[in-house]
């Protein structure tokens, strides 16, 4: 069971028992972001760092998630991406296509 406490004005500090319950926290809460920032904007952008947060992100394609959240409404950017090409080993784009963007039609990310 996750812990959890106030940092001040800045925020909550969640600490988890393992990387599947880190996983499965991580894709309600974006689950959760993404209804209601298309619900109040009609989209949801999110911008991806990189590194393990991407393969975490990959339940987004799984029950219940695969049923709930609006792919057509997301628009996703990259703010840490390597200079590699797409295919690289290292590239932040390869992980998040094999994570999850593979397993969603690329026309419906972003096409509102």
């Amino acid at each position: 069971m996750a812990m959890s406490w106030k940092h001040g004005e800045r925020g909550e500090v969640r600490v988890f028992e393992d990387e599947q319950e880190l996983s499965t926290d991580l894709v309600d809460y974006i689950a959760d972001l993404s209804e209601a920032a298309v619900k109040e904007r009609g989209v949801f952008a999110v911008a991806l760092s990189g590194g393990s947060l991407i393969g975490l992100m990959g339940k987004l394609c799984e029950a219940p998630y695969d049923k709930t959240v609006d792919w057509s409404k997301w628009y996703v950017f990259w703010v840490d991406e390597r200079v590699v090409a797409k295919n690289h080993v290292d590239s932040n784009y390869k992980l998040a296509k094999e994570a999850f963007l593979s397993k969603v039609s690329m026309s419906c990310l972003g096409s509102s």
